[in-house]
């Protein structure tokens, strides 16, 4: 087979397989991704329902605890950090015109989560193909115009459109018992470099002294819902490996949780306080845990934040 027909074949290929990615696209969207089924499936479902906590957060807390069985009073609308804060904010007024409000809320965060001003390449698939009610829309425009606005392009269109070829669609994943990790389980390694390790650290360094519109807004929303409605908010900060603990410490964004805290806006737990974290368990991204290091975490939380199990 020579070059040209080669390309002829493989050009031909890759048309037919958009043309079926998009055919399945139309006639069945079905949930690209874990936010899609929370909000547009599961939450959307949920009608007069009555939790008396309930968990939300980024992927870190999703990791703990889409898997995990947890007690039937306890609602897990964990999700990632691409919907941002204010994607959790509609969320939860999502859940609550429909149900009864719960007497407390724990909400999830690494430092990462707190920069997220709608800016990332997966804004478009997480955010503005997710949260399209018209006051929701509405409202983020005037702080983000672009929002909801831009043209087309070809970044966007393979992004909403990647999880097509699943012809399943997501799936939640089956609960399952929690399996307690011992401390002495654990394993580091010592002297540990990693590229992603590194990466983060010098993102966050280079994001670490802004506070950006979008998250500072939405969590004072978020702090003003839980105030009218009686719940008890509480910020959780999650695992962090000792550099990017030191360097989120230093930050104008510590400065205004910790401020908020004493006022008694909500309560504020940094999970670091409980177990110090090698930078060696965090080697799949930089960012996640997994393993016995995340069963490990599970046990921490019901010891120390909430009782799960």
């Amino acid at each position: 087979m020579n070059a040209k027909k080669w390309l002829m074949k493989f050009v031909l290929f890759v048309i037919v397989l958009i043309f079926l990615m998009e055919l399945k696209y139309q006639l069945s969207p079905g949930n690209r991704h874990d936010v899609d089924y929370i909000v547009n499936d599961y939450v959307a479902n949920l009608k007069d329902k009555s939790y008396s906590k309930i968990i939300m957060g980024d992927s870190l807390a999703h990791n703990a605890f889409e898997k995990l069985q947890i007690k039937d009073d306890i609602l897990d609308l964990s999700s990632n950090q691409a919907i941002s804060i204010a994607g959790d904010y509609f969320l939860l007024e999502r859940y609550l015109k429909k149900n009864k409000a719960p007497k407390e809320i724990f909400f999830f965060a690494i430092p990462d989560f707190l920069h997220n001003d709608l800016n990332q390449s997966w804004t478009y698939s997480y955010f503005e193909t997710v949260f399209t009610n018209d006051s929701e829309v509405e409202e983020i425009q005037k702080l983000k115009p672009n929002l909801f606005s831009t043209g087309f392009s070809l970044d966007k269109y393979f992004e909403s459109r990647k999880n097509a070829l699943n012809l399943g669609g997501y799936r939640p994943p089956v609960r399952k018992k929690h399996i307690d990790s011992k401390e002495e389980e654990l394993v580091t390694i010592a002297n540990y470099t990693n590229k992603m390790i590194e990466k983060r650290i010098v993102n966050l360094k280079a994001t670490s002294e802004k506070v950006e519109v979008i998250p500072r807004v939405y969590l004072d929303k978020i702090i003003k819902l839980c105030q009218e409605r009686d719940i008890k908010l509480t910020l959780v900060i999650e695992p962090m490996f000792e550099e990017c603990r030191t360097i989120f410490s230093t930050s104008p964004w510590y400065k205004i949780l910790k401020e908020k805290a004493v006022k008694g806006e909500f309560v504020y737990i940094d999970t670091n306080d409980f177990y110090k974290f090698d930078k060696s368990f965090f080697k799949h991204d930089g960012t996640h845990i997994d393993g016995k290091v995340n069963q490990y975490y599970q046990g921490l939380l019901d010891k120390h934040v909430l009782d799960l199990f």
